[in-house]
């Protein structure tokens, strides 16, 4: 990789800006009802654009990089970031959440709203974005326990429907641990005192380390 992440500022903050349009895009192209000729204009604009970046080399992460993550703290209240186009939670991803996520003593609080492209039903979230926000939320647990782990089962309870333009946040912390098998729990809300449960996950995720 030529520019691993944080070696060259200005090249994450220009990959952070990218995201962060695209997401935007996303929003516009399917929340608003744009005539066919813009429509068509825009498609062509875009697939000239992916024409450019695919003439340039692929990008391979470097996994002694993603390993190292374990050892980094973060202290209390404090925001924790992860890979920059990880989806879900990062700011350089097309599928980002636009998530911010701080560390609440052993918990993690993922803060985040939903836009026009992840909708399902109607003004309501699709399901698979509200388990990849739950799944990925729960992910950062693994940075205050320095364990690098994957996902090995994840199941969901959906109570109600999760709503769009609203703020959100989640909870997650590690309810137990077993060896290399570490079972992590989330609750999703809306971000006001009091808010009644959204949705439930229990993930159960495997060390790629013996512990």
């Amino acid at each position: 990789m030529k520019y691993p992440e944080g070696s060259n500022l200005e090249y994450d903050q220009e990959r952070i800006s990218l995201g962060s349009a695209l997401r935007r895009l996303g929003h516009a192209v399917v929340g608003h009802e744009a005539e066919i000729d813009q429509l068509r204009a825009t498609r062509i604009s875009i697939d000239a654009l992916s024409h450019m970046l695919e003439s340039t080399p692929t990008r391979i992460r470097d996994v002694a990089q993603f390993l190292g993550s374990k050892t980094v703290e973060f202290p209390d209240g404090s925001v924790i970031t992860s890979h920059m186009c990880r989806p879900g939670s990062g700011p350089g991803s097309p599928h980002g959440l636009d998530m911010v996520v701080r560390r609440s003593g052993n918990h993690i609080e993922a803060r985040f709203q939903l836009g026009a492209s992840v909708e399902g039903a109607p003004q309501r979230s699709h399901g698979g974005i509200v388990a990849l926000a739950l799944d990925d939320s729960m992910g950062f647990v693994l940075n205050l326990i320095h364990t690098v782990a994957y996902t090995g089962e994840l199941t969901i309870r959906y109570k109600s429907a999760t709503p769009l333009h609203r703020p959100l946040v989640i909870q997650s912390w590690l309810g137990k641990r077993e060896g290399r098998k570490l079972w992590l729990e989330a609750e999703l809300r809306e971000d006001f005192v009091g808010a009644p449960i959204i949705a439930t996950a229990t993930g159960l995720f495997i060390s790629i380390e013996a512990y």
